[in-house]
């Protein structure tokens, strides 16, 4: 029996066998093939399955890969690359040398952002490969499964990344470990979304563990089993039998309020990240909306116009049968490219034109969605909320701007409404004196707010160490910014990851928080948290 540790990624206690897929195998293709024609089928072919994965996929999925597929259509991007065919190097390689440059070169970048497309950049990478020497990830998961006769399959790999992740069929593979990959990375969000338990950071010698054997993975301790004995997984059969019955119990407190031993209710409310579709769940399961990313209709490869964007903020009002609905405007730029709109080639995108930043230097555009947003407010309670706020006269701005637009509706005639504007916390310099800003409710947002208080990037494996929520002074501020909203009588809430979180549920109340928006998954165990809690900790 071998014991290995890792870094959770998403929970979860799972019994099977091992699926070795060897990073060998997934980069392994054939060097003698000159012809351009060929690498301009693969990348074409790569198109069309990037695109594919995109319609059928859930948008937070899709979103994930549209990076790869702008990568393909960019003109500047390819020319090196045939220019390379024409000394006669090899497609293959040509195409691995410019992509493994550029991916050490972002690897090796300070800004997040970069660091984040390196994880893209690979994916691509394999994905042109695989074309080329005609066998995909897929297919390579395939060969491996015939070794193996359990249901339960645990793929353990040295890297995956999301277009593999996306492909893979989850039916017949129940849980995954990873030398490589951050539990903040793309294909962590995407494991989460899909509540498969997930393990990074292992310290495992591939060569040394083949298909077919019994694992154990236990992502809530942190721990890979190889090879277990009885005793083991006797224990662990116990284990798994009360994780279920937890996991049961929670379920039948969907549509119950939050409420703490001491008798306090907290609001649960809900994330939403695809505007195309309504929420998997009922309203009656949440306390309404907290969080909605409207970048996302954003990002398609135009600007939709002011009734299209209006369609879709009623489409999700309606779903809300009256609960409150907080729309976050625009929230681009960093990680989040929209064409024709976030700057090309910006030096730290992450501390550039983003957010509101964005929105003001843009006014058209953002005075288009204020409307739309104006008149869904006529529809129901909406609250719209302004990311990546620094100072109060850019809340004022938009305030105006806000203002300006529902007079020209109202003498139009159309229905529309000034509804409550509120920030996004999530720059430390706005959490450490938040008084200062004159919003009608707070949302701290604590996955940005800690990357740049940490100054460490969530999505970079290297620096994963120093990003997490354990600092002291992190949670001085989330507790000032909750004692100046109630002092005020001002709403504060959390939306970052946190706030699913459940061994942070009583910490975050201690805080003084009364509202939590998370991501569907999640509402069930926080409402379990909250019931085991008490508001006011001694």
């Amino acid at each position: 029996m071998h014991i290995f540790t890792g870094q959770v990624a998403c929970e979860g206690v799972v019994i099977g066998s091992s699926l070795n897929v060897s990073t060998e195998h997934q980069q392994s293709f054939a060097e003698d093939n000159n012809s351009a024609e060929t690498l301009s089928d693969a990348i074409d072919v790569s198109k069309i399955q990037l695109q594919k994965l995109i319609d059928s996929k859930k948008k937070i999925e899709g979103e994930i890969l549209e990076f790869q597929i702008s990568l393909l259509e960019d003109s500047e991007f390819l020319e090196p690359i045939f220019n390379r065919l024409e000394l006669n190097e090899s497609g293959p390689l040509a195409w691995s040398n410019i992509l493994d440059d550029l991916i050490e070169e972002y690897d090796t970048e300070e800004d997040s952002y970069f660091r984040a497309r390196a994880e893209d950049l690979k994916d691509l990478k394999l994905r042109v490969l695989h074309n080329l020497n005609g066998v995909g990830f897929s297919e390579i998961l395939k060969i491996a499964d015939n070794q193996v006769n359990s249901s339960e399959q645990i793929i353990i790999t040295k890297d995956l990344t999301p277009s593999q992740f996306i492909e893979t069929n989850w039916e017949n593979c129940s849980g995954i470990v990873l030398i490589n990959n951050s539990p903040n990375s793309h294909v962590a969000i995407l494991a989460k979304s899909r509540g498969i338990p997930m393990l990074t950071g292992a310290d495992i010698d591939l060569n040394q563990i083949s298909s077919n054997a019994t694992v154990i993975l236990d992502c809530i301790k942190g721990d890979f089993i190889i090879e277990p004995d009885q005793e083991t997984i006797g224990r662990y059969n116990n284990i798994i039998a009360k994780y279920r019955d937890k996991k049961d119990y929670e379920k039948t407190l969907l549509e119950k309020p939050a409420i703490t031993e001491d008798g306090v209710t907290i609001q649960v409310q809900l994330n939403m990240d695809d505007l195309l579709n309504s929420p998997e769940l009922p309203p009656e399961h949440c306390d309404g909306i907290g969080l909605t990313r409207t970048e996302f209709i954003f990002t398609r490869g135009y600007l939709p116009n002011e009734e299209e964007q209006f369609q879709y903020y009623a489409k999700l009002i309606q779903w809300a049968k009256g609960k409150p609905v907080t729309f976050r405007t625009m929230d681009a730029g960093g990680d989040k490219t929209i064409p024709e709109l976030t700057p090309k080639h910006e030096v730290n995108p992450f501390l550039g034109l983003r957010g509101v930043r964005l929105s003001l230097a843009n006014e058209q555009v953002f005075r288009t969605q204020l409307r739309a947003l104006a008149r869904a407010s006529s529809l129901g309670e909406v609250k719209i909320m302004i990311p990546m706020v620094t100072e109060n006269f850019e809340i004022q701005a938009v305030r105006k701007l806000l203002k300006d637009e529902v007079a020209k509706l109202l003498d139009r005639g159309i229905e529309a409404k000034i509804p409550q504007l509120g920030m996004m916390v999530e720059v430390p310099i706005a959490a450490l004196q938040i008084e200062n800003f004159d919003a009608d409710f707070y949302s701290i947002g604590s996955n940005d707010l800690i990357q740049y208080l940490t100054s460490a990037s969530r999505d970079n494996p290297a620096v994963v160490n120093l990003y997490h929520a354990e600092y002291p002074a992190l949670w001085k501020l989330i507790a000032a910014v909750a004692s100046h909203g109630n002092a005020v009588g001002r709403e504060v809430s959390v939306c970052g990851n946190i706030a699913g979180d459940t061994k942070y549920t009583s910490k975050l109340l201690a805080a003084g928080i009364r509202s939590l928006s998370v991501t569907a998954t999640s509402i069930a165990p926080v409402k379990a948290a909250v019931r085991r809690a008490r508001s006011i900790l001694n």
